[in-house]
């Protein structure tokens, strides 16, 4: 029961960590779709606030998986000292 308990909070460190990655990818993917779809237009400041936008929704989406990960750590942790 012990290792299957630690798999399952493995795993979801593991898709935890997936998620936060994807989500970054996309993020560098949309910026750069907006530098292609506005070549003319789109300046450094725009470049930078679209950036900005850019890390404020990575942080929005990933704080709640990291709180998840967090908590899957301890619970790691708890669950090793159990005798």
């Amino acid at each position: 029961m012990m290792r299957i308990r630690q798999g399952i909070l493995l795993s979801a460190v593991a898709v935890g960590l997936l998620l936060i990655a994807v989500v970054c990818w996309h993020s560098v993917e949309e910026i750069h779709y907006l530098k292609s779809f506005f070549p003319a237009r789109f300046t450094v400041e725009e470049a930078g606030y679209a950036s900005i936008v850019e890390l404020v929704k990575i942080a929005i989406i990933t704080v709640p998986v990291l709180v998840v990960i967090a908590t899957c750590l301890c619970l790691l942790h708890y669950f090793r000292k159990e005798p």
